[in-house]
Formats: structure tokens, sequence, C-alpha cells
């Protein structure tokens, strides 16, 4: 097993992403919260000590990580929320941090490589 020199963030979408993305003109259909809460964004960020550490990385990309939520859910960026800031983004999307991530397949993939 090899520990990844890196920690995660996982976005879990929120009341408000979830009313936006159920009510898109082009939603075929409309989702339970339990379907957005069961396969979340995980992103890889720098190794931190504390939580407040975590958040900040967060903060600098903000924008990013909404636009990717945004665009996996509607490409039409026409019905995306406008004027979008970052304390829309903390009331859309809650963020649980992990310090330690563990590949357990690391060995194999060296081994395939050769």
């Amino acid at each position: 097993m090899y520990n990844i020199d890196r920690s995660a963030a996982i976005i879990k979408p929120k009341k408000p992403f979830i009313e936006w993305a159920n009510h898109v003109p082009d939603a075929d259909r409309e989702y339970t919260d339990e379907v957005f809460e069961k396969d979340c964004t995980v992103i890889l960020i720098a190794n931190y000590s504390t939580e407040k550490e975590a958040r900040e990385q967060v903060n600098d990309i903000w924008e990013d990580i909404f636009d990717y939520e945004l665009y996996s859910w509607c490409t039409e960026e026409m019905w995306w929320p406008k004027d979008r800031t970052k304390e829309m983004f903390w009331q859309w999307f809650s963020v649980e941090y992990h310090s330690e991530i563990i590949d357990p397949f690391e060995d194999e993939i060296q081994k395939e490589d050769l």
C-alpha cells in the first residue's frame, strides 16, 4: 500500500444546488437528495495541518469547483446561476476533508508499467 502525498476534499451538494439541478430546462426528471449524496466529487489538495488550512485551499479554487459541478450537471452555461460568489459556493456545497489517502494498488501499477 502506498500513502499518496495529498489530502482530499469531498464536495457535497446542498439543497440549493440540488434544487437548481432538478429545475434546469433540460432536466428529464427530478432526482432525490440521496442521488446527489452517493457519488460526490473528490478533489486532491495539498496536505494540511488544520481544517482551516484545507478550507483555505478550497477557497483558492472555489470558482473552478463551482464551474465543474455546474458543468457536470448542465453543459449549457446560460442556465447556470449568474453572479456566483464564494459565499454562494459555501451555501450550495459542503466540503468534507480527509488528510490521508492510501493507494492499495500502487505496487501493481508499477509492475504493469515495466
